[in-house]
């Protein structure tokens, strides 16, 4: 990967990562997998022992709420990471301009 790549690729990871940050900034990541979470656990307790499939499938939906929350604060992190590397590379970029 040359220099113009790597910045490119820290580039679109800053990006999202800014978007996502924002999201998280105005705690609407936060709210939004609070309330899908309690409405499947609402869901899963109005359930009887019996209704196994149901059961199942609410339970799938709160693995994938938990997955989809890790990737969208993995992406967070990420962005905030490519943030500091962006501004290290065009600071040794700079340095070796002069």
């Amino acid at each position: 990967m040359n220099d113009e790549e790597r910045q490119a690729r820290l580039v679109q990871e800053y990006e999202e990562g800014r978007t996502a940050f924002t999201l998280k900034e105005k705690a609407l990541k936060d709210k939004c997998f609070l309330e899908m979470r309690a409405d499947l656990m609402l869901k899963f307790q109005q359930t009887t022992f019996k209704e196994h499939e149901v059961r199942t499938e609410i339970w799938r939906k709160m693995q994938t709420i938990e997955w989809l929350d890790v990737k969208l604060t993995d992406l967070i992190n990420n962005g905030t990471i490519a943030e500091d590397d962006l501004k290290g590379f065009q600071k040794v970029k700079q340095f070796f301009k002069r």
